[in-house]
């Protein structure tokens, strides 16, 4: 299986020429050879790209190239975009992100120059939604989506509808959001009743089955994995189908029956071999690295999840890192490396923080409310074309009847008068209801992350705390000051745990606040160096308010520029100064052998510098020319 997985990985690197086969391609590149003019030739090959579930990522190439010069030659700005369209989806397959959504971007602004053909400009848009995802901007994607469903609605287009909806639920389902992916899945589904195009969308039950795993309802999952199936292989979806037999090998894998899971793997491994695309390459490598975890071979697990996060990064699919980072971290546990579980898990947390800061719940409800905002006005514009229509009707009327006509104004006039009221009240309640629910998806967000915080560090301290004692009643000849410091390693993570707390409970922190909570972390610090001379002082003129991320980012690396001075610099005087006007300025200067000449393993200066980038601060680390190192934090 590990060899297969290698196999993959350099067909990514060095692609594969070979590409699958299905009858509906054959059948389309039969029509190619027969066809009569050049226009004929176009729309076949266009055909012929909407296979691109089914097609090698070289085959696409090849074909989206020959369309995109035979476009070249008809003066049609839609036909252009849809070569474009095709050409996109080719380096989405190669992992060129950022190309193939400057391809959309520039396509979707020249559309709007023109009266569009709605074809275009829902497939770009839907794509530019998919690439979004696929680089972790959850929120922009999750507003493209509700773009393509608004333009879906408006032109009845069914099958975008369906694939705008599978979209919403795919970003929540990211987002570990189960039940309100589940609830979009359903919702596509309802779209229609018409069995071909329920055939052609096997993805959305793959997506049920994938959230019921999550939900533990392997019953259900098992049911709409084999619809799922059924529909792919009907409709010779090789993607669909790929991605359906993995779903399939994990819920044999949950209900304990490791060895069913072993042939539905093999053959989504051949699919992929024959379709190729570097995120869901990445997908089903964390996949079998669980795997590996779960059945005693963690060494191969190790390897095939590294590999994964190379490949990851290389191709810029940071969405998939949670999952391959865990992958490792369970690997690592397998094989009894507790350091480097450890480390593992840290990644996965900090991983999962980007996340969610890029894409909070508050902004989501945002964009959800946003749209049903718009479909709302949608109603009320066609309730006043209807008013429209009903004045032309009563224009012919009070031609013939002068009488009735002058009846029917008066009613008419007091009909608008009530639909403006109404209207009126609508737009209220619409924007009450906006408002409330974003106040509640901010407080829901608060206590998520703190419950979160809470979850993992608290129990990983505890489960410190708690070998110590293990040891202490086990082995009787203890290095106790060993002990020590695994204790106090405990109480900085559940400092740790309550800093962030205290910051995320808050609406808003003076940076006094901040300035003390500081000192108590000096204070704590200065009793273990006592051959330094530690000095803080402050020079506050107005105290400025900060958010709790901005607070808690400061307070980070105040406490990592501080720890670095009293351990790395090899000095015995530090001074500190906080400052605040109209800006906050804060200084860390030690006398010892300089900053450039001591650097230290690890990201603790990196992750100074990505705290400080993150909110649009300015952090300077300076050799002096008389001795020591100078660290400035400038908001």
């Amino acid at each position: 299986m590990f060899r297969q997985y290698v196999g993959i990985m350099f067909f990514i690197i060095g692609a594969l020429n070979t590409f699958g086969q299905t009858q509906k391609i054959e059948a389309i590149k039969q029509s190619i050879m027969l066809a009569k003019s050049g226009e004929q030739q176009l729309q076949l090959y266009f055909s012929l790209c909407e296979q691109r579930h089914s097609l090698s990522t070289d085959s696409l190439c090849k074909f989206a190239t020959t369309a995109k010069n035979l476009s070249n030659k008809y003066n049609s700005v839609h036909n252009k975009a849809l070569a474009d369209y095709y050409l996109a989806n080719c380096y989405v397959k190669k992992g060129m992100l950022d190309t193939a959504l400057s391809i959309c971007v520039a396509h979707l602004s020249q559309l709007k120059e023109v009266k569009p053909e709605l074809s275009p400009l829902l497939k770009l848009t839907a794509l530019k939604a998919q690439i979004l995802i696929k680089s972790n901007k959850y929120k922009e994607g999750l507003a493209e989506c509700y773009r393509v469903l608004s333009l879906a609605e408006q032109a009845n287009d069914t099958l975008m509808q369906m694939i705008a909806k599978n979209g919403i639920g795919w970003v929540h389902m990211e987002m570990a959001q189960n039940n309100e992916a589940l609830s979009w899945f359903y919702k596509a589904l309802r779209t229609t009743t018409n069995q071909a195009l329920l055939k052609r969308n096997g993805n959305i039950y793959s997506n049920i089955a994938a959230v019921y795993i999550d939900l533990g309802n392997l019953d259900s999952a098992t049911t709409y994995i084999n619809k799922a199936i059924e529909y792919s292989r009907k409709d010779e979806n090789l993607f669909f189908l790929s991605n359906s037999l993995n779903i399939l090998a994990n819920i044999f894998i949950a209900k304990k029956q490791a060895q069913r899971a072993e042939a539905p793997l093999e053959e989504a491994l051949s699919l992929r071999k024959q379709i190729g695309d570097p995120y869901y390459i990445v997908s089903d490598m964390s996949q079998l690295a669980i795997f590996y975890a779960n059945h005693g071979q963690p060494k191969k697990g190790i390897e095939i999840s590294l590999n994964g996060i190379r490949i990851a990064n290389q191709y810029n699919l940071f969405s998939k890192l949670p999952y391959l980072q865990t992958a490792l971290a369970q690997n690592y546990k397998a094989s009894g490396d507790y350091i480097k579980y450890g480390d593992a898990l840290e990644k996965v947390i900090a991983l999962k923080d980007s996340v969610y800061k890029l894409n909070s719940e508050s902004a989501l409800a945002d964009i959800s409310l946003k749209y049903e905002k718009q479909k709302q006005e949608n109603i009320i514009i066609q309730q006043k074309l209807d008013i429209n229509q009903k004045n032309a009707v009563l224009s012919i009327t009070f031609i013939s009847v002068v009488f009735a006509v002058v009846i029917l104004a008066l009613l008419f006039y007091y009909y608008k008068k009530k639909q403006k009221l109404i209207v009126e009240n609508i737009k209220q309640q619409e924007n009450q209801k906006a408002m409330e629910a974003i106040m509640i998806a901010e407080e829901k967000e608060r206590q998520r992350i703190s419950a979160d915080l809470h979850d993992n560090l608290g129990a990983y301290a505890s489960a410190i705390s708690s070998n110590v004692d293990d040891l202490v009643s086990t082995n009787g000849n203890i290095d106790f000051t060993v002990l020590e410091n695994i204790k106090s390693n405990s109480d900085d993570i559940m400092l740790s745990l309550r800093e962030t707390i205290w910051a995320l409970n808050k609406n808003e922190i003076r940076i006094t606040s901040v300035s003390d909570r500081f000192k108590n972390y000096v204070s704590r610090l200065r009793d273990a160096y006592p051959n330094q001379s530690i000095n803080v002082t402050e020079n506050i003129v107005k105290d400025v308010f900060l958010s709790p991320e901005h607070a808690l980012n400061m307070l980070r690396i105040m406490q990592e520029a501080f720890h670095n001075a009293v351990k790395h610099s090899i000095g015995n005087r530090i001074s500190i100064n906080i400052a605040s006007d109209t800006n906050i300025t804060v200084s860390i200067i030690d006398n010892g052998q300089g900053i450039l000449n001591n650097r230290s393993e690890g990201n603790g200066l990196i992750n100074m510098q990505k705290r400080a980038k993150a909110n649009g601060w300015n952090l300077y680390f300076k050799t002096l020319e008389t001795k020591g190192t100078s660290i400035e934090l400038t908001s």
